[in-house]
Protein backbone atom coordinates (compact mmCIF):
# COMPACT_ATOMS: atom_id res chain seq x y z
CA UNK A 1 0.00 0.00 0.00
CA UNK A 2 1.31 3.74 -0.80
CA UNK A 3 0.05 5.59 2.49
CA UNK A 4 0.89 3.79 5.58
CA UNK A 5 -0.96 3.40 8.78
CA UNK A 6 -0.22 5.20 12.22
CA UNK A 7 -2.12 5.39 15.38
CA UNK A 8 -2.75 8.82 17.33
CA UNK A 9 -1.04 8.74 21.10
CA UNK A 10 -4.31 10.17 22.47
CA UNK A 11 -5.55 6.68 22.52
CA UNK A 12 -2.97 5.75 25.32
CA UNK A 13 -3.97 9.43 27.24
CA UNK A 14 -4.25 7.13 30.89
CA UNK A 15 -0.53 5.65 29.92
CA UNK A 16 2.01 7.96 31.91
CA UNK A 17 5.09 6.17 30.68
CA UNK A 18 5.44 7.67 26.87
CA UNK A 19 8.12 6.15 25.69
CA UNK A 20 6.03 2.53 26.62
CA UNK A 21 3.25 4.08 24.57
CA UNK A 22 5.57 4.62 21.19
CA UNK A 23 6.97 1.22 21.76
CA UNK A 24 3.29 -0.79 22.01
CA UNK A 25 1.82 1.34 18.70
CA UNK A 26 5.28 0.11 16.81
CA UNK A 27 4.94 -3.57 18.41
CA UNK A 28 1.23 -3.82 16.98
CA UNK A 29 2.39 -3.03 13.47
CA UNK A 30 1.48 0.90 13.24
CA UNK A 31 4.46 2.47 10.89
CA UNK A 32 3.38 6.14 12.16
CA UNK A 33 2.44 7.87 15.42
CA UNK A 34 0.45 11.54 15.70
CA UNK A 35 1.56 12.77 18.73
CA UNK A 36 -1.12 14.89 20.92
CA UNK A 37 1.16 17.43 21.88
CA UNK A 38 -0.25 18.33 24.78
CA UNK A 39 0.52 17.89 28.92
CA UNK A 40 0.01 14.49 29.03
CA UNK A 41 2.62 13.26 27.26
CA UNK A 42 4.62 15.62 25.18
CA UNK A 43 4.63 19.29 25.31
CA UNK A 44 7.57 21.40 23.41
CA UNK A 45 7.36 24.19 26.35
CA UNK A 46 7.51 21.84 29.40
CA UNK A 47 9.48 19.35 28.62
CA UNK A 48 11.84 21.43 25.81
CA UNK A 49 14.17 19.98 22.87
CA UNK A 50 16.19 17.46 25.10
CA UNK A 51 13.12 15.37 25.50
CA UNK A 52 12.38 16.65 21.84
CA UNK A 53 15.49 14.93 20.72
CA UNK A 54 15.20 11.66 22.79
CA UNK A 55 11.54 11.23 21.56
CA UNK A 56 12.54 11.54 17.86
CA UNK A 57 15.31 9.01 18.03
CA UNK A 58 12.85 6.70 19.77
CA UNK A 59 10.64 7.38 16.47
CA UNK A 60 13.67 6.79 14.59
CA UNK A 61 14.44 3.49 16.55
CA UNK A 62 10.99 2.06 15.53
CA UNK A 63 10.47 3.11 12.38
CA UNK A 64 7.71 5.37 13.26
CA UNK A 65 6.69 8.35 10.55
CA UNK A 66 5.07 10.98 12.83
CA UNK A 67 2.77 13.98 12.84
CA UNK A 68 2.66 16.78 15.28
CA UNK A 69 -1.01 17.34 16.48
CA UNK A 70 -1.58 20.56 18.02
CA UNK A 71 -5.22 20.57 18.53
CA UNK A 72 -5.21 18.89 21.16
CA UNK A 73 -8.02 19.68 24.08
CA UNK A 74 -5.92 20.64 27.06
CA UNK A 75 -2.77 21.83 24.98
CA UNK A 76 -2.59 25.71 27.18
CA UNK A 77 -5.15 25.74 29.50
CA UNK A 78 -7.72 23.19 31.68
CA UNK A 79 -10.59 24.61 29.19
CA UNK A 80 -11.00 22.52 26.04
CA UNK A 81 -9.58 23.96 23.00
CA UNK A 82 -8.94 27.48 24.40
CA UNK A 83 -6.80 29.33 23.51
CA UNK A 84 -7.02 28.74 19.80
CA UNK A 85 -7.00 30.37 16.76
CA UNK A 86 -9.88 32.19 17.19
CA UNK A 87 -10.11 33.23 20.85
CA UNK A 88 -11.53 36.59 21.93
CA UNK A 89 -8.34 38.10 22.87
CA UNK A 90 -5.06 39.06 21.20
CA UNK A 91 -3.05 37.37 23.81
CA UNK A 92 -4.65 34.16 24.06
CA UNK A 93 -4.83 33.95 19.99
CA UNK A 94 -1.37 35.11 20.12
CA UNK A 95 -0.43 32.19 23.37
CA UNK A 96 -2.10 29.67 20.99
CA UNK A 97 -0.10 30.53 17.71
CA UNK A 98 3.55 30.58 19.62
CA UNK A 99 3.11 27.56 21.03
CA UNK A 100 1.98 26.05 17.51
CA UNK A 101 5.14 27.61 15.93
CA UNK A 102 7.33 26.08 19.12
CA UNK A 103 6.03 22.57 18.07
CA UNK A 104 7.05 23.32 14.60
CA UNK A 105 10.39 24.53 15.62
CA UNK A 106 11.26 21.21 17.32
CA UNK A 107 9.66 19.04 14.57
CA UNK A 108 13.06 18.39 12.81
CA UNK A 109 14.14 16.15 16.03
CA UNK A 110 11.12 13.91 14.97
CA UNK A 111 10.63 12.16 11.00
CA UNK A 112 8.06 14.41 10.84
CA UNK A 113 6.53 16.45 7.61
CA UNK A 114 2.91 17.74 9.34
CA UNK A 115 1.60 19.87 11.95
CA UNK A 116 -1.76 19.45 12.63
CA UNK A 117 -4.12 21.83 13.35
CA UNK A 118 -8.04 22.89 13.58
CA UNK A 119 -9.77 26.62 14.19
CA UNK A 120 -10.96 25.69 17.59
CA UNK A 121 -14.87 26.26 18.83
CA UNK A 122 -16.61 29.32 17.26
CA UNK A 123 -15.96 32.40 20.05
CA UNK A 124 -19.11 33.19 21.65
CA UNK A 125 -20.29 36.99 21.03
CA UNK A 126 -17.60 37.55 18.07
CA UNK A 127 -19.09 38.23 14.05
CA UNK A 128 -18.03 35.40 12.07
CA UNK A 129 -16.31 37.26 9.97
CA UNK A 130 -14.15 39.08 12.26
CA UNK A 131 -13.22 35.92 13.87
CA UNK A 132 -12.78 34.37 10.16
CA UNK A 133 -9.82 37.03 9.75
CA UNK A 134 -8.34 36.17 13.36
CA UNK A 135 -8.42 32.57 11.36
CA UNK A 136 -6.82 33.66 8.42
CA UNK A 137 -3.77 35.87 9.95
CA UNK A 138 -3.19 32.81 12.66
CA UNK A 139 -2.93 30.51 9.99
CA UNK A 140 -0.97 32.51 7.54
CA UNK A 141 1.45 32.99 10.47
CA UNK A 142 1.49 29.10 10.91
CA UNK A 143 1.89 28.07 7.45
CA UNK A 144 5.22 30.68 6.97
CA UNK A 145 6.54 29.04 10.05
CA UNK A 146 6.06 25.67 9.06
CA UNK A 147 7.41 25.96 5.87
CA UNK A 148 10.51 27.78 7.18
CA UNK A 149 11.35 24.49 9.09
CA UNK A 150 10.22 21.73 6.41
CA UNK A 151 6.57 21.16 6.88
CA UNK A 152 3.32 21.75 6.10
CA UNK A 153 0.31 22.66 8.33
CA UNK A 154 -2.61 19.45 7.59
CA UNK A 155 -5.53 21.73 9.08
CA UNK A 156 -8.21 19.62 9.80
CA UNK A 157 -12.23 20.75 9.88
CA UNK A 158 -14.25 19.93 12.39
CA UNK A 159 -18.34 19.32 13.12
CA UNK A 160 -18.12 20.92 16.55
CA UNK A 161 -15.53 23.90 15.77
CA UNK A 162 -15.60 27.04 13.52
CA UNK A 163 -14.47 25.64 10.60
CA UNK A 164 -17.10 22.62 10.50
CA UNK A 165 -16.84 21.27 6.95
CA UNK A 166 -15.23 21.35 3.78
CA UNK A 167 -16.51 23.77 2.07
CA UNK A 168 -15.46 26.22 5.30
CA UNK A 169 -11.79 24.53 4.63
CA UNK A 170 -11.85 25.60 1.28
CA UNK A 171 -12.74 28.95 1.86
CA UNK A 172 -9.98 29.15 4.42
CA UNK A 173 -7.46 27.64 2.23
CA UNK A 174 -8.02 30.36 -0.45
CA UNK A 175 -8.02 33.25 1.98
CA UNK A 176 -4.56 31.44 3.62
CA UNK A 177 -3.15 31.03 -0.19
CA UNK A 178 0.18 29.22 1.08
CA UNK A 179 2.11 26.57 -0.58
CA UNK A 180 2.80 24.95 3.17
CA UNK A 181 -1.64 25.23 4.18
CA UNK A 182 -3.31 21.87 3.50
CA UNK A 183 -5.66 19.36 4.85
CA UNK A 184 -6.06 16.75 7.31
CA UNK A 185 -9.16 14.83 6.64
CA UNK A 186 -11.57 13.59 9.48
CA UNK A 187 -12.96 10.63 7.95
CA UNK A 188 -15.49 10.71 10.75
CA UNK A 189 -15.46 14.10 10.19
CA UNK A 190 -16.79 14.19 6.38
CA UNK A 191 -19.52 11.16 8.08
CA UNK A 192 -21.03 14.13 10.23
CA UNK A 193 -20.86 16.98 7.85
CA UNK A 194 -21.37 15.10 4.20
CA UNK A 195 -23.99 13.42 2.62
CA UNK A 196 -21.33 11.94 -0.22
CA UNK A 197 -19.19 8.41 -0.03
CA UNK A 198 -16.04 9.74 1.90
CA UNK A 199 -14.18 8.16 -1.23
CA UNK A 200 -16.35 10.63 -3.22
CA UNK A 201 -14.99 13.14 -1.09
CA UNK A 202 -11.67 12.14 -0.81
CA UNK A 203 -10.74 12.42 -4.45
CA UNK A 204 -12.51 15.60 -4.54
CA UNK A 205 -9.66 16.74 -2.42
CA UNK A 206 -6.61 14.33 -3.24
CA UNK A 207 -3.77 16.44 -3.68
CA UNK A 208 -4.66 18.32 -0.44
CA UNK A 209 -4.50 15.64 1.73
CA UNK A 210 -1.07 15.47 3.97
CA UNK A 211 -2.57 14.01 6.67
CA UNK A 212 -6.00 11.56 7.17
CA UNK A 213 -7.97 10.72 10.42
CA UNK A 214 -9.82 7.53 11.13
CA UNK A 215 -12.45 6.91 13.82
CA UNK A 216 -15.89 4.97 13.20
CA UNK A 217 -19.16 7.06 13.37
CA UNK A 218 -22.81 5.70 14.11
CA UNK A 219 -25.20 7.82 11.88
CA UNK A 220 -23.88 11.23 11.67
CA UNK A 221 -23.31 11.61 15.60
CA UNK A 222 -19.68 13.20 16.47
CA UNK A 223 -18.93 10.23 18.59
CA UNK A 224 -15.27 8.71 18.01
CA UNK A 225 -15.83 5.06 18.23
CA UNK A 226 -13.53 1.88 17.73
CA UNK A 227 -13.21 0.99 14.59
CA UNK A 228 -15.74 -1.38 13.60
CA UNK A 229 -18.55 -0.70 15.79
CA UNK A 230 -19.80 2.56 13.66
CA UNK A 231 -21.32 3.00 9.83
CA UNK A 232 -18.23 4.11 8.26
CA UNK A 233 -17.08 1.68 5.10
CA UNK A 234 -13.32 2.01 5.49
CA UNK A 235 -12.76 -0.57 2.47
CA UNK A 236 -14.54 2.69 0.88
CA UNK A 237 -12.16 4.71 2.64
CA UNK A 238 -8.74 2.83 1.02
CA UNK A 239 -10.05 2.65 -2.26
CA UNK A 240 -10.23 6.38 -2.05
CA UNK A 241 -6.87 6.80 -0.55
CA UNK A 242 -5.30 4.52 -2.97
CA UNK A 243 -6.98 5.68 -6.33
CA UNK A 244 -5.50 9.84 -5.31
CA UNK A 245 -2.15 8.33 -4.26
CA UNK A 246 -1.91 9.35 -1.24
CA UNK A 247 1.37 8.53 0.84
CA UNK A 248 0.87 9.81 4.14
CA UNK A 249 -0.07 8.91 7.67
CA UNK A 250 -3.79 7.51 8.15
CA UNK A 251 -3.93 7.74 12.14
CA UNK A 252 -6.41 6.21 13.80
CA UNK A 253 -7.81 9.02 16.63
CA UNK A 254 -9.29 8.20 19.82
CA UNK A 255 -8.90 9.73 23.47
CA UNK A 256 -9.10 6.90 25.68
CA UNK A 257 -10.32 8.91 28.34
CA UNK A 258 -13.68 9.11 26.43
CA UNK A 259 -14.47 5.22 26.03
CA UNK A 260 -14.66 2.59 28.45
CA UNK A 261 -12.31 -0.03 27.36
CA UNK A 262 -8.82 -1.00 27.18
CA UNK A 263 -6.04 0.98 25.67
CA UNK A 264 -4.32 -1.68 24.39
CA UNK A 265 -7.71 -3.43 23.24
CA UNK A 266 -8.56 -0.55 21.48
CA UNK A 267 -5.13 -0.74 19.61
CA UNK A 268 -4.91 -4.09 19.01
CA UNK A 269 -9.11 -3.94 17.16
CA UNK A 270 -8.13 -0.83 15.50
CA UNK A 271 -4.56 -2.79 13.84
CA UNK A 272 -7.26 -5.82 12.95
CA UNK A 273 -9.57 -4.52 11.17
CA UNK A 274 -8.21 -1.85 9.29
CA UNK A 275 -5.70 -4.92 8.22
CA UNK A 276 -8.70 -6.57 7.08
CA UNK A 277 -10.21 -3.81 4.83
CA UNK A 278 -6.52 -2.85 3.49
CA UNK A 279 -6.92 -6.86 2.62
CA UNK A 280 -10.45 -6.31 0.57
CA UNK A 281 -8.68 -3.56 -1.47
CA UNK A 282 -5.80 -5.86 -2.15
CA UNK A 283 -3.44 -3.34 -0.10
CA UNK A 284 -1.65 -5.69 1.61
Amino acid sequence: MSFRLGYNTSGFYRTQDFESVLRSIASLGFEGVEIAVDQAHYHPVHHGEERAASLGALCRELSLGVVLNTGGRYVLSDVTHEPGFVSTTKDARQAYLDFAIQTAAVAHHFPCEVLMTHSGYAPVGVEREQAFEWLVEGCKALAAAAAGHGLVVGFEFHPDMFIRTLSDYRRLASAVDHPAFKLTLDVGHVRCTDTRKISEVIRSVGPEIVNVHLEDIKGRVHKHLPIGQGDIDFVDVFDGLNAVGYTGLVGAEFNSKDLDCSELWLAENTKSVLDNALAKVGAI
